[in-house]
């Protein structure tokens, strides 16, 4: 990774103000959001998305040199929320070989491979993805989760287990939802 200054600012600048927005819109979409919440942020994402496919289709997978290490964050972001399941796939495969050029992170394709995976119904290799159902917050179903702390470790990721903690913390059920069946609250 390179501190020097990216070549295209005014891009980075585009990606980030994207992953503003795009953040902002998720804080008003909830358990219980509202159709006009959805459909923002839903046309926030379509936007997102087709101004990274155009990025990438001039200057391939926007990497730290193009766009500096946030710049590189942002259109992670974008791509690991796209709803196009399709470029989704192009991305990934753009960031395998970003990271493989030191213009990406281990940590960025860990999150979008099991983005991507859990999207095509398939078990996650570094349990990035959660969900939230009636149990509560849980991962998806990881693939080999015996060696799932030496995957995880490669990829520069936290064990599990620290993971899962934030997750649960960081996720907590709406204070109108009912306890967890194994809950203890009483």
């Amino acid at each position: 990774m390179s501190a020097a200054q990216p070549s295209q600012p005014q891009i980075a600048l585009t990606l980030l103000d994207l992953k503003r927005q795009h953040q902002e819109a998720r804080t008003h979409v909830g358990h219980g959001a509202d159709e006009v919440s959805e459909a923002v942020l839903e046309e926030i994402e379509d936007m997102a998305t087709e101004t990274l496919r155009l990025v990438v289709a001039v200057h391939g997978w926007p990497g730290h040199s193009l766009v500096g290490e946030v710049g590189a964050d942002a259109a992670w972001w974008i791509a690991h929320h796209s709803a196009d399941r399709t470029f989704q796939r192009h991305a990934l495969a753009l960031l395998e070989e970003a990271v493989k050029a030191g213009e990406a992170t281990r940590k960025q394709l860990a999150f979008l491979t099991d983005r991507c995976r859990v999207m095509a119904d398939q078990p996650q290799l570094y349990g990035t993805q959660f969900s939230y159902g009636p149990a509560g917050v849980q991962a998806y179903a990881v693939q080999d989760p015996e060696r799932l702390d030496a995957r995880r470790a490669e990829m520069g990721l936290e064990p599990f287990d620290a993971f899962d903690e934030l997750v649960r913390a960081l996720y907590l059920p709406p204070a109108s939802a009912p306890p967890p069946p194994d809950s203890t609250a009483g």
